[in-house]
């Protein structure tokens, strides 16, 4: 997050803390004088969001602290333990407000409501929702998780204010009407709930280290490929630290080449890789072996040869050598009859896998089982 990014979502933050510490003075001031359980809840809910924002703000402080010698990666991930702290404050105020609505929905009390309440309540909710839009605006430009999670909150509170606002029009109408403030607390409780347990999921996915979005594997393999020289890019590692990624990749590279040459490619890649912004790179370089047809077809002769053995396996398609400095992969797919059970399935792979290892000394054999449909064509045979 540049500078100006991150001066960009204090600010959003600071209005957030300022809107809603006004908006929460005067609902508790109106849910005091009516006695409304579902505007005390919500006034609660906007003291919540100052100190959900407030969690927003320490975080997004702390994680610009550069990277030092007991954090190599940087702070980035303080967003996510922040984001976590949000989630179970939520989750706690859910519950408090879900218990004290039941109390009230079995015992009563009587409540002074106008239309004038009812107006600033709703009056409230647009609030809510333009600092929602505001922020989600901000998070889409700063590309921040945390920020996201402080919109989320502002639509919920929309959501709920503007429920009580309506709810409120039929406690007007009489004593009779009481019960729905209590369920409206009810309602409350339960979508700050549902949220809050949506969001500790993903927090603590990020915590764990769950794996980064495909599109970035993709990116990552497409512009190292691009590359002069370069014959192939395996095992791409990405290790997310909020928006600090940490990449590394393997590139197969000719044996002809100088290691002059080689060290230039694999800096070129990751100067590339850091100034598009994906992350800091590194990346290993292997000696690419290229395999001659007639291996190929060796190997293609022995999968025919052993088919004729079995029912089970009916076709065989995308065979892949690789062959680097240290390792002589093999990679296919074998069709099997789509009535073959996983364990004999599982039997014939390892068998299989186990002729072709002693046979041309591969280091690794990955067989992909497909069941057989009857409308693949295997192109590789020749």
């Amino acid at each position: 997050m540049t500078d100006k990014h991150h001066s960009l979502s204090l600010q959003v933050s600071w209005l957030s803390i300022g809107v809603n510490f006004l908006l929460a003075a005067v609902q508790f001031f109106i849910g005091f004088f009516s006695n409304s359980i579902s505007i005390i809840t919500d006034a609660v809910d906007s003291l919540r969001d100052i100190l959900a924002t407030g969690v927003v703000v320490v975080s997004l402080r702390l994680s610009r602290k550069p990277a030092d010698t007991e954090h190599p990666f940087g702070h980035g991930r303080i967003e996510d333990v922040g984001g976590l702290i949000i989630s179970l404050l939520l989750i706690l105020i859910g519950l408090s407000f879900f218990k004290d609505s039941v109390v009230r929905l079995f015992h009563p009390k009587p409540l002074v409501v106008n239309t004038t309440i009812i107006l600033l309540m709703l009056s409230f909710s647009i609030v809510k929702l333009l600092l929602g839009i505001i922020t989600q605006k901000v998070s889409k430009k700063v590309s921040s998780d945390i920020l996201e999670a402080d919109a989320l909150h502002h639509y919920t509170d929309f959501i709920t204010t503007f429920i009580v606002g309506v709810g409120l029009f039929f406690v007007q109408k009489g004593p009779q009407y009481a019960y729905v403030d209590s369920l409206l607390g009810l309602v409350i409780s339960g979508i700050i709930f549902f949220f809050a347990l949506k969001m500790t999921k993903e927090f603590v996915d990020n915590l764990i280290g769950k794996t980064a979005p495909g599109f970035l594997y993709e990116q990552v393999r497409a512009l190292a490929s691009g590359f002069t020289f370069v014959e192939g890019v395996h095992d791409i590692e990405i290790h997310c630290y909020g928006k600090n990624r940490i990449i590394s990749l393997h590139i197969e590279l000719s044996p002809s080449l100088s290691l002059e040459e080689a060290h230039s490619v694999a800096d070129s890649i990751e100067n590339r890789i850091y100034q598009d912004g994906l992350g800091k790179c590194l990346v290993h370089v292997d000696l690419k072996r290229g395999t001659t047809p007639v291996e190929k077809r060796q190997v293609n002769k022995l999968i025919k040869s052993i088919m004729t053995f079995t029912k089970h396996i009916k076709d065989f398609h995308s065979v892949e050598i690789i062959t680097t400095e240290n390792a002589n992969i093999l990679n296919f797919h074998l069709l099997m009859d789509k009535n073959t059970s996983i364990e004999r399935s599982h039997a014939i792979s390892h068998r299989l896998s186990s002729i072709l290892k002693k046979n041309f000394k591969f280091s690794q054999v990955n067989i992909h089982c497909e069941p057989y449909t009857g409308g693949e064509k295997n192109e590789d045979r020749t």
